[in-house]
């Protein structure tokens, strides 16, 4: 391109000097030659300046698009058809527990642990007539009411016979009801109980199977649990929380 630009410049410094020389009258001042080759000086500089201010212009007109070409959003996303899944079946398989470096991962750990299904306990036996959780559930016949006078078969405190009454056999399982109550108090072999998991609004009452052990500690059990009892001493009883 520099080539062509200086054969253009000459062939037009030649046609200025032709034409220059053409339209000058003669004249016996030595000054004419002089402002001829003024005059050409001056066009070619013009011609310079302004094929530089071409270049200059295409360039930063070049530039400004290159810089809005990069900052479209359109060619900086990648188009949604070009998105592609990996099958399933080509990711490798390894164990939840394991890291990539064959250690134990943490993470992998506690995912594996929430994962695992929490133990079966074992069948109960096909027959047992007396009522057990030893193996993680309740084993034994389903309970049914007590033999006191309050509704439903809870004790009301005038009963002369076991369970509500004396006379209570250590280690022997008697039916029974429990009332119910937030206060968690009732009555076995005589005297008071307090229960040491009250329910926290009332429930309507219902039926365990209670013994006290040989070494004086009472317990009620039943399908749904089984929850110790304290003697009732005159201690604070708990209230309902409803």
């Amino acid at each position: 391109m520099a080539e062509l630009d200086h054969g253009h410049e000459s062939e037009l410094d030649e046609r200025l000097r032709t034409s220059l020389a053409l339209i000058a009258p003669p004249a016996t001042s030595s000054g004419v030659l002089q402002e001829v080759h003024r005059r050409v000086s001056r066009r070619r500089r013009r011609v310079r300046e302004g094929v530089g201010a071409a270049l200059v212009v295409l360039v930063g007109g070049g530039t400004a698009a290159g810089l809005a070409l990069s900052a479209s959003p359109q060619m900086t996303a990648v188009p949604p058809a070009h998105v592609t899944t990996v099958p399933s079946t080509t990711a490798p398989t390894r164990s939840p527990s394991t890291g990539s470096d064959g250690n134990l991962s943490s993470a992998g750990t506690a995912n594996q642990g929430l994962a695992r299904p929490a133990p079966e306990a074992p069948p109960c036996p096909a027959v047992q007539g007396v009522p057990s959780m030893e193996t993680g559930r309740y084993c034994g016949p389903v309970p049914g009411p007590g033999s006191g006078l309050g509704p439903s078969g809870t004790c009301t405190g005038t009963e002369t016979a076991p369970p509500c009454g004396t006379g209570v056999v250590p280690g022997r399982f008697y039916a029974y009801t429990v009332p119910g109550t937030c206060s968690g108090l009732l009555t076995f072999d005589g005297k008071q109980w307090v229960s040491e998991l009250p329910p926290p609004n009332p429930v309507p009452a219902f039926d365990v199977w209670i013994q006290i052990s040989t070494g004086g500690t009472v317990r009620w059990i039943a399908p749904t649990g089984s929850v110790g009892l304290v003697p009732y001493t005159g201690q604070a009883l708990a209230a309902c929380r409803g």
